[in-house]
């Protein structure tokens, strides 16, 4: 399902990604709980999704505790997840495009 969603998603169907992403996001989360790695991929994915529809503020705390679940994962078993970079580079983006939207 999630795979469906990206690939939807890259090819601009984002309408119908984000209703795809968020039952990926509800599964995983009934399936292994609110701190297993899975979570935080759809957690990003669907961040993404957000950023992509100009809905920067809803992406921000998905984004943020994609990476939390990360860390944790990391702290847990002392080795980086590796879509650990990969969630942070999408992080940092988010953040620039927070502040290009910022008032002057």
């Amino acid at each position: 399902m999630n795979n469906l969603a990206i690939l939807l998603q890259a090819t601009n169907r984002i309408e119908e990604a984000e209703p795809l992403m968020r039952q990926a996001l509800e599964i995983n989360l009934a399936a292994f709980g609110e701190q297993h790695p899975n979570v935080a991929i759809d957690l990003n994915n669907l961040a993404q999704v957000l950023q992509d529809t100009n809905r920067i503020e809803e992406a921000e705390p998905l984004m943020r505790r994609s990476l939390e679940i990360l860390d944790t994962f990391r702290r847990q078993t002392g080795h980086e997840h590796p879509y650990f970079q990969q969630a942070n580079e999408n992080y940092q983006a988010l953040q620039r495009a927070m502040r290009s939207n910022e008032p002057d």
